[in-house]
């Protein structure tokens, strides 16, 4: 609700598995997308016609297969484990926080393996994986498939990584039969057809295209490249583009019909579902499908560096980014554990050493953090990724990069030659033990966690396993580790630069292959199950599942007004806070856009009890994690912790709300970090696009902006602006605070009344949202350096997000754009394959939004994609929308709901916005009742009543003529609000 998220169906290439994915702290930003992606693009729908198991049956689940014909491996009162006579394994978790069900079948069939099997190594497990997703199968069409996926609400995907693909179908409990015979028949069935083939062929080349302007993309590439010599993973997984366009539709089938082998996949299921029913639908899906022969894989185990290694490259990006990187160890392997603690204290938290020192102290970056890359293939890397803060003293760009390497690598060697302190080392064990606590809470997390921790290490405990032996690791293994691994010669060094002026980011091409020298040592990787599943067998035991209580919400208001709602869940042993106050960009004054977000940012960084060093301290030890910022709406303050630290996280959250000092040396380490934030908007094409966007369409609202504000306004702002905004803005009468877990309700009130007794009843300043002038329409074109064009189309006035009807713009999105059945996706991507990315949605808060599409393509194909996107648009106008269709919305939209409540932190947010926003603790049950009785008439009536004035932005690097687009608008029947 603090502004709806788009379904932005990016693809991105990568590698893994690898245990940071897991765990997720350290690589939040783009390395992180880049180490899981998502291909395909967001399907969605939901609980509309049912389909029958007969329209869902295939060829082999008639062939009368008995179940109990299978092996089991594992089994506790809420999993089985098990392996069919094909070898395929199955994972079944029951996970009852909500309705839903994810889908999972993973196939050891990355990129890295594409040379050795037999393939060409260019992008074939990427391409393919395009393809198998939902295409034509001997079984039954793409369209049919489609229809199922519409018809269940299933939202469905796929990712390809150096080591593995994977493919998903998310959807509501009791659709859980039809998503995993889905999956089933795309993984046993897919035909490829040729119309299919040259259509995502024709989508990938826009893929390629688009990586020239992620930074991320060419930075992971970049680092391949350097880390690698002879090992496989030195290639892109999307591979290079000349060699892709060169693949067939015969090579491709080739590689699925040898590689798509059942005892080289891994199925998991994991959701509000009964164990042994699953297990038994997918041996009967399953029965008479043969093995295959794997392919005898034998990789060169990389020689150690014997001298420093560095690359540069360059992308569209506003300041430098630096990666020092040496070569690690294996997943489990000795070192391996300590390497992943050190990064934890070196750079991951505010409290970590380079955060404090390179960031804070010396202010020679604006993001730095470290962390240990490791996988069960090969070996990885420890690494340290910094974006380069201009130089104070006026030097040049390769003059900061040089002072920050230096800073990075003083710390470097300060570990080598000195243990860490005993407490970042217990400090460090807490937080690795409580992110696999706050990991296991939705059923798509916990499914992807089980896949990869028998892929990678044979044992589906292996997280909680790794926690434990994390916990014995001592300082001095940690200093071991580093002198082993963390050698100056050792050291890789990979920058990625501004581009000059006029200059396109290069297409990387297949570099020049190396002879191996003599004697290079190689190493057989086994990818059939058998050895798998032997080793599960030895580790299997019986665990008693946890004893879960889930009670309504209660609202109880404080003696000051302060409205806190309580969500008692014992399913996790894990506590999510979070506080919301009316305001964020709607209560910055007009030329005064980034004060709040700038004000609820260093909330966090120091009270007038606790400096900001010793906040961030009490936090990691804990575990938790905190964080105080600004959106559209509101600012907010969140917190999550272990249960048994509930109450001295909920304290320390009080105090940063109520009591920030707003310190002036603090002041001056966050200022430059904050306009850096506003800098990197540009950095990647949809926030260049949006920001354009925005400032097109809200004019002089607040919202013509992000939550960030505007650079010269944060430029100007002090300690006493912030001061005074803090002060005036709080007030209990605008404040909702919501505590979700496992708690005590009495003793969470208790705590509460005391903590937050000080909070003002009302502000000084009463909060009164500004609504923005009707949107004048036209057409907005920019260059911009990044080698595509983008799109966005935006309709209003919007709806507010209390209005009733906003249920129906959301059904009115999914039909538009549910992936892969929506409108949109079938005009740009369902046939030619125009456009890569495409997808729209409705931008609502409290005051009037947009409904928006959006698309990315190459400069060739704006206006074709252009005219196609606006006449889907007066399509949803003037056309009623049939049966079939609606059904398919509607569950989209219900799906999406659903799998949003399942964390404690998810529900907690829900209930105080619903609350803030003056919707009530029943506007879940509201909104879906609402959904389910939208009508094909309600449809056509909103899209008249919002679906005006439309507003185009283009971004391109080969402009089209105005004169052009402007006449693809002009013919455009759109009529004026009001209408």
């Amino acid at each position: 609700m603090e502004g709806d998220r788009s379904q932005n169906d990016a693809c991105v290439v990568a590698c893994g598995p690898a245990r940071v994915l897991r765990f997720g702290g350290r690589f939040g930003g783009e390395l992180a997308l880049l180490l899981v992606m998502t291909c395909m693009g967001g399907h969605s729908a939901v609980d509309g016609a049912e389909v029958s198991d007969v329209h869902v049956q295939t060829r082999n689940e008639m062939m009368g297969f008995t179940p109990g014909e299978y092996r089991h491996l594992h089994e506790r009162d809420d999993r089985l484990i098990i392996e069919l006579p094909n070898r395929l394994l199955v994972v079944v978790q029951e996970l009852k926080a909500a309705p839903v069900v994810s889908a999972q079948v993973w196939v050891k069939t990355g990129s890295i393996y594409e040379i050795a099997a037999g393939g060409s190594g260019a992008g074939l497990s990427h391409f393919l994986e395009h393809l198998v997703s939902g295409g034509t199968t001997e079984t039954r069409s793409e369209s049919d498939s489609n229809a199922i996926l519409g018809s269940i609400g299933g939202k469905t995907n796929a990712a390809t990584s150096l080591a593995t693909v994977r493919y998903y179908i998310n959807t509501t409990s009791r659709h859980a039969g039809e998503a995993i015979e889905l999956l089933s028949d795309w993984l046993q069935n897919s035909s490829i057809v040729e119309s299919e083939f040259q259509r995502e062929r024709d989508v990938i080349q826009r893929e390629f295209q688009m990586g020239q302007g992620e930074p991320g993309r060419i930075f992971w590439k970049l680092t391949q490249k350097a880390r690698y010599r002879y090992h496989p993973a030195r290639h892109p997984t999307i591979g290079y583009l000349d060699e892709f366009l060169n693949v067939s539709r015969e090579e491709l089938y080739d590689f699925y019909r040898r590689l798509y082998v059942p005892n080289n996949m891994v199925f998991v299921v994991v959701g509000d579902i009964d164990k042994q029913e699953v297990v038994d639908r997918i041996a009967r899906l399953w029965n008479g499908v043969k093995p295959g022969q794997t392919p005898a894989i034998q990789f060169p185990v990389e020689p150690e560096i014997s001298e420093p290694v560095t690359l540069s490259g360059s992308a569209d990006v506003r300041r430098p980014r630096l990666r020092l990187a040496w070569p690690g160890t294996r997943l489990g392997q000795e070192g391996d554990y300590a390497l992943d603690l050190l990064g934890v204290v070196l750079g991951q938290g505010e409290s970590s050493r380079l955060v404090r020192i390179v960031r804070d102290e010396k202010r020679l970056v604006n993001t730095i953090d470290a962390f240990n890359l490791s996988m069960s293939w090969g070996d990885g890397f420890f690494g340290v990724d910094a974006e380069i803060a201009p130089d104070d003293a006026g030097g040049t760009d390769d003059e900061a990069l040089e002072l920050a390497k230096s800073a990075i690598l003083d710390q470097i060697t300060r570990v080598r030659q000195e243990l860490i302190t005993s407490e970042e080392l217990e400090r460090a064990k807490r937080k690795t033990r409580a992110r696999a606590v706050f990991s296991s809470q939705t059923a798509q997390g916990l499914a992807a966690d089980l896949a990869e921790n028998i892929i990678s290490m044979r044992d589906p405990d292996y997280t909680d396993h790794y926690v434990e032996a994390v916990q014995s690791i001592t300082r001095e293994e940690v200093q071991d580790a580093a002198r082993k691994f963390l050698e100056p010669v050792r050291l890789i060094t990979v920058k990625l630069l501004p581009l000059s002026e006029g200059s396109p980011p290069a297409n990387l091409t297949r570099p020049e292959e190396e002879r191996p020298p003599d004697g290079l040592a190689t190493e057989r990787i086994e990818l059939d199950n058998a050895s798998v599943s032997e080793q599960i067998l030895s580790r299997s035991r019986s665990d008693a599942s946890r004893s879960i209580q889930t009670d309504p919400v209660e609202l109880k208001i404080l003696s000051n007004g302060l409205r806190l709602l309580i969500g008692r869940d014992t399913a996790v042993p894990a506590v999510a806070m979070q506080f919301y106050q009316l305001g964020g960009l709607l209560a910055d004054a007009p030329g005064r856009e980034g004060i709040a977000h700038a004000a609820a940012r260093m909330q966090i960084k120091g009270t007038r009890s606790r400096d900001a060093e010793s906040i961030a301290r009490q936090i990691e030890n804990l575990g938790a994690s905190m964080g105080t910022t600004s959106g559209y709406n509101s600012q907010y303050a969140q917190a999550l912790c272990l249960t048994e630290d509930w109450p001295t996280i909920l304290e320390l959250l009080a105090d940063v709300i109520l009591n920030p000092a707003y310190e002036q040396g603090e002041w001056q380490k966050m200022q430059p970090r904050l306009l850096a934030s506003i800098d990197r908007l540009q950095d990647r094409w949809t926030g260049e696009l949006g920001t354009r966007f925005r400032t097109a369409y809200f004019a002089h609202h607040p919202w013509s902006t992000t939550p960030l504000g505007r650079r010269d306004v944060v430029e100007g702002l002090t300690v006493d602006d912030l001061r005074h905004f803090h002060g005036g803005h709080l007030g209990a009468s605008e404040s909702v605070l919501a505590v979700f877990g496992d708690v005590d309700p009495d003793e969470v009130i208790r705590q509460a009344e005391s903590l937050f007794a000080a909070l003002p009843q009302h502000p000084v300043v009463a909060f009164q949202k500004p609504d923005p002038a009707e949107p004048v329409p036209g057409l907005n074109q920019f260059t911009t350096s990044k080698p595509l064009a983008a799109v966005q189309i935006g309709y209003g006035p919007g709806a507010t997000r209390q209005s009733p009807d906003y249920p129906v713009l959301r059904v009115l999105s999914n039909v538009v754009s549910d992936f892969p059945s929506g409108w949109l996706h079938q005009a740009l991507r369902g046939r030619e394959g125009l456009a890569y990315a495409a997808w729209a949605y409705a931008y609502t808060g409290l005051s009037p939004g947009f409904f928006a599409v959006v698309f990315n393509t190459k400069p060739q194909t704006v206006a074709e994609s252009l005219s196609r996107s606006l006449q889907i648009v007066e399509r949803v106008r003037s056309e009623q929308v049939d049966e079939r269709e609606l059904a398919r919305a509607k569950a989209g939209v219900l799906t999406t709901e659903f799998f949003g409540k399942q964390s404690n932190g998810d529900r907690a947010q829900e209930a105080a916005l619903a609350e803030l926003y003056g919707m009530g603790l029943d506007e879940s049950a509201r909104f879906l009742h609402r959904v389910e009785g939208v009508t094909s008439e309600e449809l056509r009536a909103v899209a008249r009543k919002y679906l005006n004035n439309p507003v185009v932005v283009v971004i391109s690097h080969e402009p089209t003529p105005d004169e052009q687009l402007k006449g693809i608008l002009n013919r455009s029947p759109i009529e004026e609000a009001g209408e």
